[in-house]
């Protein structure tokens, strides 16, 4: 039966899949450690021109096969990776020679001579050079011969699978060939049949089956009670006990115990079962048979069937995946078993009648009721996913459409199910059109996308529940747990980048295309001179992580071991800890660029080239990183500082390399340049300590004695708790009126953060005391809630002592 690889390969099915991800990952892991030591040799490059030779021929050889070709760029791909390792050592040898032929100094100009030691030293290391620049010449060439001959095998396996899917065969609708098909069909089964019997009519063979019965038979039953009894058991109670379960612990595990029955149960015993009865035994019983065989069309069903009692749930609504209505969640449990039994039948017609010798018309026959089936199928899940799409959209019908949560979701959602709309047309069209290869490739490859989508639900439903369940201690349900948080962010990110190499592979990549993708990060890429590898990557990340870790878990002893014996205040405590940061962030990031082996001189001129233009861009950047340095070294302020500037007045609450921030007095944040700070004029009010001296002037009547009223006013100030004794408050007559008498309190608190209520205490103090002594104020004729600005700003030295000093010392 003509089925060519690359219509296999098209089609698609587990086995296929799993099979060319399994050698992506041994072509970039195992194979490139035995490549190295096949190839790594003295004559190596005389084994890279061979492997040349022999690759120009067939690569231009239009009968060569697909496999063939294959092989061959798997080799080439391992030499690649070994001349690779080769180049980079030899460039190691050439920096050495290069530096020591640095150390005798530039080669003298023509005409001058120079000693003859020094000539023939220099002799020597050219000789030296050359030698090792030998192997490094040969290592690239190969790899720019090699990289050419790869393309080109890629450009002829793509163009003969293009060819395989535009191919036109015979049209399958013929019914002339459905008479021979059936004619086919049975003449296959016959010859089938001559050859079971001739294997039983031989003693030898009949006696191995004979012996074979019992244990197989045993296997047999076991594998049936397991895929049936236990898990038709297990599944009843476990169903039961979720539709019981309110722990979110129990729910996760129940979830977990569920997905276990309906997969990994079945495929136990199925797998003992096929193992017992394995076609292959009865026409050859002499091979060597496994217990266990899970052939992959039955690996199909298994799965379907656990996709639709896990996605759609229609007898278990609140573990329900899909966010559809019982009924249309009934659909797709059916329509979702439908599309794997298809997947099934697909898989067994490619695994045991492939062989069969047919025609191309009686085979196209014989596959295409699966289209037929298959398509009406895929028209009723993209009918389903019209619905999910409807439902989620319902749960927010007041946000727009830009705004609603899940856009990107959605948009995903409805792209599948147009698609999938598309293809259940599409396929069986194009299959009764004759172009079997291309209807194959759209039907069998959407049924494996919606699978993998469908698993991919189901496993980040279990990975947030139980994780949810891992973290929360207060046994709230487990669906209110997945909805919040970076959590179902994180896992859905890891499942899509797992999803796609196979999503790759389902849709027409080869394994030899993920491999590409695994050489590329492991080898590197060359950019401005340099190779860049996720080896280097990872070394970078490890070593900076580490050092800059270390520095944060030293910044953490110094804050809370460390730094409070030591009676600094906190604007220095926090200098410390800072410097601590820039420090530890700066010496992880130069380990970790040197552990990477990166000659960073190569890019020097590119640097230096880029640092004129970057400098006139960043230069207000640059002057607020150096002004935030300068801030934390000098300290002019610091956090907790009460400093007005720029119109602003609040608390310094931050202090970062560009920019501190401010927190005014009603709670509001003001964002400084720290530039500003440095070449502006600041007024810090606590610069120097936290006390400092608030003023409250007081208007009296002009009858009011002098004396006693400055004494009733002195006692004030000095009983409140927040006064200081030394410098002591004063109480100074400040104008002399037609009609009053203006006093004015002067005293220093001790933390000036409270002036405000000090102020209102003392005012408060004035009305009581006042009253009781019966002093008369008088309204202000003048705003003179403050003294005038030479007096307001007067130095604390003319207050200090508590007695007024000589006019020759006073300010003006």
């Amino acid at each position: 039966m003509p089925f060519s690889a690359e219509r296999a390969r098209g089609s698609g099915g587990f086995a296929g899949l799993l099979r060319a991800l399994t050698l992506a990952l041994l072509l970039g892991a195992g194979w490139a450690g035995a490549g190295h030591t096949q190839d790594a040799t003295p004559g190596a490059a005389e084994n890279w021109d061979e492997t040349i030779a022999q690759a120009q021929g067939l690569a231009g050889d239009p009968d060569a096969s697909t496999v063939a070709l294959e092989l061959l760029r798997d080799r080439l791909l391992r030499m690649r990776s070994t001349s690779i390792e080769i180049e980079a050592e030899a460039a190691g040898r050439v920096a050495d020679v290069n530096a020591r032929l640095s150390t005798l100094g530039p080669a003298p100009a023509e005409g001058v001579t120079e000693s003859d030691e020094i000539a023939q030293r220099r002799a020597q290391i050219n000789a030296e050079l050359s030698a090792a620049q030998a192997p490094l010449l040969e290592a690239q060439d190969f790899q720019r011969r090699a990289d050419a001959l790869i393309r080109d095998i890629d450009r002829v396996v793509r163009s003969r699978f293009a060819d395989e899917l535009r191919s036109q065969g015979p049209t399958p609708l013929r019914p002339i060939y459905w008479v021979q098909t059936a004619e086919a069909l049975a003449e296959n089964f016959r010859a089938r049949r001559a050859q079971l019997e001739a294997t039983l009519s031989d003693p030898v063979q009949r006696n191995l089956l004979l012996r074979r019965i019992p244990q197989d038979l045993l296997l047999a039953i076991i594998g049936v009670g397991i895929a049936f009894s236990l898990r038709l058991r297990l599944v009843r109670w476990v169903e039961d006990a979720l539709s019981r379960a309110t722990s979110a612990k129990t729910i996760a595990l129940l979830v977990a115990l569920r997905n276990f029955s309906k997969l990994i149960v079945p495929a136990i015993g199925a797998g003992l079962f096929f193992g017992a009865l394995n076609p292959a035994a009865l026409v050859n019983p002499a091979a060597p048979s496994a217990p266990f065989y899970l052939p992959d069309f039955v690996l199909a069903i298994i799965a379907a069937s656990w996709l639709g009692s896990s996605v759609f749930a229609p007898k278990l609504p609140a573990f329900r995946l899909a966010p559809v209505e019982t009924a249309d969640a009934t659909t797709g449990a059916r329509v979702n078993t439908g599309l794997g039994l298809v997947l099934a039948a697909h898989l067994f017609v490619e695994r045991y009648v492939a062989d069969f010798d047919m025609s191309p018309a009686e085979a196209a026959t014989l596959v295409f009721p699966l289209f037929v089936i298959g398509g009406p199928l895929l028209w009723g899940m993209s009918r389903v996913l019209r619905a999910a799409h409807k439902q989620l959209l319902a749960r927010a019908p007041a946000a727009p459409s830009g705004e609603r949560s899940g856009t990107i979701g959605l948009s995903v959602l409805r792209v599948i199910e147009r698609g999938v709309w598309v293809i259940a047309f599409a396929a069986p069209t194009l299959a009764a059109a004759g172009y079997l290869a291309a209807g194959t490739y759209l039907l069998y490859s959407a049924i494996l996308t919606l699978g993998l989508l469908g698993a991919g639900v189901v496993l980040f439903d279990l990975a947030t529940t139980t994780l949810g369940a891992v973290v929360d201690r207060r046994g709230a349900a487990v669906r209110d747990l997945a909805k919040d948080g970076l959590v179902p962010v994180l896992v859905a990110a890891l499942l899509g980048f797992a999803a796609l190499p196979l999503l790759a592979l389902i849709w027409g990549a080869r394994g030899s295309d993920i491999a590409d993708v695994w050489f590329m990060l492991r080898d590197g890429v060359t950019f401005g001179g340099m190779r860049i590898s996720i080896g280097m990557i990872v070394s970078f990340a490890l070593v900076f992580g580490a050092l800059y870790g270390a520095a944060r878990v030293l910044q953490s002893v110094l804050r809370n071991t460390v730094l409070p014996r030591t009676g600094m205040d906190a604007g220095g405590k926090n200098a410390v800890l800072a410097g601590v940061g820039y420090a530890g962030f700066f010496i992880a990031t130069i380990a970790a660029v040197s552990s990477t082996g990166l000659d960073l001189t190569s890019l020097a001129f590119v640097a230096g080239a880029l640092s004129v233009g970057i400098g006139f861009g960043l230069q207000n950047i640059v002057s607020n990183f150096v002004s935030g340095i300068i801030l934390l070294v000098e300290r002019p302020i610091k956090e907790g500082d009460w400093i007005e500037v720029g119109g602003f007045s609040g608390y310094v609450r931050d202090i970062s390399v560009r920019s501190t921030e401010i927190e005014t007095f009603d709670r509001a944040s003001v964002i400084l340049p720290n530039s500003d700070l440095v070449a502006g004029t600041v007024l810090n009010r606590t610069h120097s300590g936290m006390s400092g001296r608030i003023q409250v002037v007081v208007n009296v009547a002009m009858e009011s004695d002098a004396r006693e009223v400055e004494r009733v006013l002195l006692d004030i100030a000095e009983s409140h708790p927040l006064v200081l004794t030394a410098p002591s408050p004063r109480v100074l007559l400040m104008e002399v009126g037609p009609d009053t008498l203006l006093f004015e309190i002067r005293c220093w608190l001790r933390d000036v953060n409270f002036s405000l209520s000090a102020r209102s205490d003392i005012n408060f103090e004035i009305l009581e005391r006042f009253a009781a002594e019966d002093i008369r104020l008088q309204p202000f004729l003048r705003d003179a809630r403050s003294p005038p600005p030479s007096e307001r700003e007067a130095p604390p030295a003319e207050v200090e002592g508590g007695a007024p000093l000589p006019k020759a010392a006073k300010r003006s």
